[in-house]
């Protein structure tokens, strides 16, 4: 009796499955008018993404990735170049412990309820005034410090750096660079060739490990780590999902376009580290012409418009639609990233100095000294 109970629990949970996946793989919704996904099935001389890939292998090797740097990079590389570079290690001591105000903290951080601080004063025979001051301890103990930064910044440089040179390398050859509208042409027969797949793969593996560390990182203002989290979320959906709708030439063009700018970004903030505010002085022009050019010209003007024009004469199934919806995405967080940029720009003009518009360490450090 049991044994049939437990068949047929098995054939209702496979029966539900079965049901699931077909309604998320509907074809009216991935593919194009009359294909199916046996259309899409690799030849020996058609290569088509396999969704098992972009999941699979990015999360594995992020794993590894994280490790690399934890225990190479960090330590053997970028710990003993700040020490060179002098970059100050300076860290406020954390509070004397106590074990109704950690709670506190857990719970609520800064922004504490005035009822919860009116029982915490109660139960510990501390002021509120006390309490506030134990819990911004609390919170600067943990926060970033320079050294923090400066190793954060080098361990994305690396990647960034890869990405753009192995990008730039391989992607000058595809006659879609040259050539936009190959991009949409013959659509979905697009194969996949093995040094687009490794761009693909390697570039998640880095996105999936900087999005799994904004949950991980201390410090950080909330606004700001959703910011990024959001980011990097956007980012890795965009990539997703554009592999596994056969989306890869124009997908492999928004990563050449995106890449280059954070390379010269990284290198100042790091020379501001260090405190060589001339070289960040120097090196941010740099910065400002490539993000100019590719984030406020060549993406909206380029890819964008062949997106808006040049896919929907080819394409009119709803994950296309889907997928321009995440491009303009990403277009809108460009123009935020610019504004923030601009309004550097105009600070550093009136005299003010170059900062981190990607964290909030900075402004932070300036808000302490004002509060002491």
């Amino acid at each position: 009796m049991e044994t049939q109970q437990h068949s047929a629990n098995g054939s209702m949970a496979g029966q539900l499955w079965g049901s699931l996946s077909r309604c998320l793989w509907r074809e009216d919704f991935w593919l194009p008018e009359g294909l199916v996904w046996d259309d899409l099935r690799s030849t020996d001389h058609l290569h088509y993404p396999d969704p098992f890939d972009i999941w699979f292998y990015p999360l594995v090797l992020g794993g590894v990735y994280f490790l690399f740097c934890s225990w190479i990079v960090e330590p053997l590389v970028l710990a003993p170049l700040a020490t060179l570079l002098g970059v100050s290690n300076k860290r406020c001591p954390k509070p004397q412990p106590n074990e109704t105000l950690e709670t506190l903290y857990r719970k609520y951080h800064l922004k504490v309820p005035l009822k919860a601080l009116i029982k915490s004063s109660e139960t510990t025979g501390l002021t509120e005034r006390q309490i506030e001051r134990w819990l911004r301890r609390r919170y600067k103990s943990q926060r970033f410090n320079q050294r923090d930064m400066f190793i954060d910044c080098g361990i994305k440089l690396l990647g960034h750096t890869l990405f753009a040179v192995y990008g730039y390398s391989i992607m000058f050859s595809k006659p879609w660079v040259w050539d936009i509208t190959l991009c949409w042409e013959k659509y979905p027969f697009h194969t996949l060739h093995s040094d687009i797949w490794w761009y693909y793969i390697s570039v998640l593996t880095v996105y999936w490990k900087l999005f799994v560390s904004e949950f991980l990182q201390p410090g950080r203002k909330q606004d700001d780590r959703l910011f990024m989290i959001l980011h990097h979320a956007v980012t890795v959906l965009l990539m997703t999902f554009s592999w596994t709708c056969n989306f890869i030439r124009i997908g492999s063009l928004v990563l050449m376009v995106h890449e280059i700018a954070d390379v010269p970004l990284l290198i100042a903030k790091m020379c501001r580290y260090a405190g060589n505010e001339a070289a960040a002085n120097a090196i941010f022009p740099l910065f400002l012409v490539v993000w100019i050019v590719t984030r406020c010209v060549l993406y909206p003007f380029w890819i964008m418009r062949s997106v808006f024009f040049d896919a929907t004469r080819y394409m009119f199934m709803p994950s296309a639609y889907v997928f321009i919806f995440l491009l303009t995405g990403l277009l809108l967080l460009n123009l935020i990233w610019t504004w923030l940029i601009m309004s550097i720009v105009v600070r550093k003009i009136r005299g003010g100095k170059l900062q981190d518009f990607r964290s909030s360490s900075e402004s932070e450090n300036d808000d302490d000294k004002k509060s002491v």
